[in-house]
């Protein structure tokens, strides 16, 4: 039944708890005492984040805009690099 969970929800869901789960076990080596104070409240916040941004991916799909959305973090001189090749 746990399999299935992404094949009805959509594979970020997976993604995200996998994440999360990376991130606790992580925090849990470094700070044990903290890690079991603050993971629910800190699981609490990235789940409201994570419905929070059905708010703007609904505007976004309602304007047509397709996705995927790209971020770049780039120099000016690699940004425009880059748009070159896209655009070629």
């Amino acid at each position: 039944m746990a399999m299935a969970i992404p094949f009805y929800l959509g594979s970020y869901f997976a993604i995200d708890m996998c994440v999360g789960s990376l991130i606790l076990f992580v925090w849990t080596k470094v700070n044990k005492a903290k890690a079991d104070a603050f993971a629910p409240a800190v699981a609490s916040g990235l789940i409201c984040g994570d419905g929070i941004w059905t708010l703007p991916a609904s505007v976004l799909a309602l304007a047509g805009v397709k996705p995927p959305i790209c971020m770049k973090f780039l120099s000016r001189a690699s940004n425009d690099k880059v748009d070159a090749f896209l655009n070629s």
